[in-house]
């Protein structure tokens, strides 16, 4: 009976020889992953960043079903397939060396892991591109196509990508098959294992160095031409890097790694050193038109901008009458990426051109614009702002005109540039000691200048303050006043730029009199990227002085106006509160007409007023509100404090909302003698409308209709049409 049963002993020694194996295994799994290292990382990287990064996902909805450009999707599919030969190509030459400190890598038990782990490496691209969309689609709260067309095309292009992957499967194993047919016919090995780096063969080495030379000169040629990448999309920008990240630096570690040298770590300290003594801070903000992002700036001209007192007693001498409420229209505008600029220059046009049709120009300013008094923006609500007025600095001054300059203008993908050059210009300056290069925060602002230039505005590319000044040096009052809103890093305040030299009584709360630092030749696209320094796609920017300022502190690192809070009210509010002091003293009535426009769907209307058919003094479209992303979560102990801390951001903005509303003198008996406040906001809509700095014509039609069908226009734009051409009558 006992021969039948293992003693206890063998049962012991089974278990620990099975324990040895399993061991043995995980030190051999392990040792493959280290020659193949930075292709890990990049994928480990992409991975967090899909999985986590709300703005990176719609890059996914936007190539895969916004954008309905054919040549744009033919990119992603041929730079994923190169992104996925890349990874091949990168894993498979590095497992034919040998590597003397990983005994492993020769292992002939781990023969098959050294041939299958690069060929899911190169399939995981595709895949990858596809994953990062079903992502995506899971956090659309309105994933679903409005017409068949849609549908048909994200089919189309889901099973495109399933093709590559599909494609590239069969050529590695195809390419196996033929040159093992190919070695039994010669008798030779079909591709034999090296000793030295020298020995890979004549083909792989010069391919590698083709890469490196490739390499070198595309970030000479971004570092110059920043746009050069429009065409493809922000996705296969991002797949072209990721191949040069595999390939160059995974073969600068196959070197490394027969030397035995650290490579990722010896680069790894050069940047914490470099960054922690500020060796290579190339992220200034340019003081003029003509600086650039890594180098000092000069000391400024003698300040001749305007006076904002003065500014805003001769814009109510020339548009009110005296004893008679002068009609000032204001607006706040939001921060959301291009969603944003879009969105405020689609309803400032739509205004204008709709009360021009009642009251047309007739060779002057348009009425609507005429009685804009100022403007206060945040991030892509500041780039708004600043292209509505910049587009009608161009004759025809219509707000049709403006219009069509505007989309021109945004219609756009501002984030391949700043891509190319996050990852060609300022990841290699990462390790570079000094200041070389003009950083992707330049890159946005240069796009943003050559995309006005294309529709004759040159305004964007000039100094902000120049639009408020006579050619006989008086002050004008022909553009608005623009107030944009950043955030300081080392306090936390608001820094309120402006185009007026410093007040003598500051009108901010807890903010900075930006005009105290900034050089009074400033460009009008500086302050706008100042605004909207968002978060890692916008580098934090360091402002620096040449002896301007005799306030501290002598430099500031700014960030996007949105961490302060993301409405703008709180600025417009304190603008309102001035200019009615002023008017106080010119015993001169005031009635404020208020647009604050917004574009994220999961904000809480403030404005509970939606009668189409009364919409003085408030109102508001009646559309749902859709949760963010965070009230749908619940967070454990480790990320509650954090998520906390970010969400108070939109809680200022609803309590800034608030206090603008309270502000008010409503009188909702008299309307035309009332305040008024339309909140001009994005419902969820039929068409997704993405966050970051890439947009498309459909979106635009998404925001008309909406615009058209969500909002009495047309009442809206007769009242206020009317309460103007009160205003100058005598």
């Amino acid at each position: 009976m006992m021969a039948e049963h293992d003693p206890p002993t063998s049962v012991t020694q089974n278990a620990r020889l099975a324990w040895l194996n399993i061991v043995d295994w995980l030190i051999i799994v392990l040792d493959h992953g280290k020659p193949i290292r930075v292709s890990l990382l990049v994928l480990a990287f992409a991975g967090i960043v899909i999985s986590n990064v709300d703005q990176a996902n719609e890059l996914f909805l936007i190539a895969m079903w916004v954008d309905p450009s054919s040549t744009r999707y033919l990119f992603l599919l041929a730079t994923a397939a190169l992104a996925g030969l890349a990874l091949w190509y990168t894993a498979h030459q590095a497992y034919r060396l040998t590597y003397p400190r990983w005994p492993a890598l020769q292992n002939p038990r781990a023969a098959t892991l050294r041939q299958w782990i690069p060929r899911v490496l190169g399939i995981l691209m595709p895949l990858l591109v596809l994953f990062g969309y079903l992502m995506a689609l899971r956090s659309t709260p309105h994933a679903v196509c409005a017409t068949s067309a849609q549908c048909l095309r994200r089919d189309e292009r889901t099973a495109g990508l399933l093709i590559v992957a599909a494609a590239m499967i069969v050529f590695f194993i195809g390419r196996q098959r033929l040159l093992q047919a190919n070695a039994e016919r010669t008798g030779a090995a079909a591709e034999p294992r090296a000793t030295s780096i020298a020995t890979l063969g004549t083909t792989p080495l010069s391919v590698f160095l083709a890469v490196l030379i490739l390499n070198v000169l595309i970030t000479v040629l971004v570092a110059f031409q920043p746009r050069q990448f429009d065409g493809m999309g922000s996705l296969a920008v991002l797949l072209i890097t990721c191949s040069f990240f595999c390939m160059s630096g995974g073969f600068l570690c196959m070197i490394a790694d027969r030397r035995g040298v650290p490579l990722l770590s010896l680069l790894m300290v050069v940047s914490v050193l470099l960054h922690a003594l500020h060796l290579n801070d190339n992220h200034h903000v340019r003081q003029y038109p003509a600086m650039t992002t890594h180098q000092q700036p000069a000391p400024p001209p003698p300040d001749h901008r305007p006076d904002f007192d003065a500014y805003a007693k001769a814009w109510l001498q020339s548009r009110c009458t005296p004893q008679r409420a002068c009609p000032v229209i204001m607006v706040s505008a939001e921060g959301g990426g291009l969603r944003a600029a879009a969105w405020t220059a689609t309803v400032l046009t739509q205004f204008t051109k709709l009360i021009d049709q009642a009251e047309p120009p007739a060779g002057t300013e348009p009425l609507f614009e005429r009685y804009l008094f100022a403007g206060s923006g945040v991030s892509g609500g500041s780039l708004g702002l600043a292209s509505y007025v910049a587009a009608l600095r161009v004759a025809p001054q219509t707000g049709l005109s403006a219009q069509n300059r505007t989309e021109n203008m945004l219609d756009h993908d501002f984030l391949a540039p700043v891509m190319a050059n996050a990852w060609f210009i300022d990841f290699t300056q990462r390790w570079l000691p000094g200041a070389l290069f003009n950083d992707r925060g330049r890159a946005l602002s240069h796009a943003w200048e050559q995309a006005a230039q294309e529709q004759g505005v040159n305004a964007l590319a000039q100094p902000f303050a120049a639009l408020y000044e006579n050619d006989d040096g008086d002050v004008s009052t022909n553009t608005p006043a623009l107030f944009f809103n950043s955030t300081t890093v080392g306090q936390g305040w608001r820094f309120v730029q402006h185009p007026f030299r410093p007040f003598a009584r500051s009108p901010w709360t807890t903010a900075y009199d930006a005009a105290h630092w900034l050089d009074p030749r400033v460009p009008l696209s500086e302050v706008v990227l100042n605004s909207a320094r968002f978060t890692y796609l916008s580098p934090a920017g360091t402002l620096q002085t040449a002896g301007n300022s005799a306030l501290p502190p002598a430099s500031f690192q700014l960030v996007d106006g949105g961490y302060f809070e993301n409405s703008g009210a709180t600025t417009l509010f304190e603008v309102m509160q001035r200019l009615r002091s002023i008017a106080d003293v010119q015993q001169q009535p005031l009635q404020f007409i208020v647009l604050h426009i917004s574009n994220d769907p999961s904000l809480h209307d403030f404005v509970d007023a939606h009668d189409p058919a009364q919409t003085v003094p408030l109102y508001s479209a009646a559309c749902p509100r859709t949760l963010s992303t965070t009230e749908q979560r619940s967070y454990g102990e480790a990320t509650a404090p954090l998520v906390a801390l970010l969400d108070t951001r939109d809680a200022r903005g609803e309590y800034a909302r608030a206090a603008l509303l309270a502000s008010l003198h409503i009188n909702a008996t008299e309307p035309g003698r009332s305040d008024v406040l339309w909140h001009m906001r994005l419902c969820p809509g039929n068409y997704l409308l993405p966050l970051g700095w890439t947009i498309s014509p459909p979106v635009f039609e998404e925001m008309h209709r909406q615009l058209n069908t969500d909002y009495p226009m047309a009442d809206m734009a007769t009242w206020l049409a009317e309460q103007l051409k009160q205003a100058k009558e005598p």
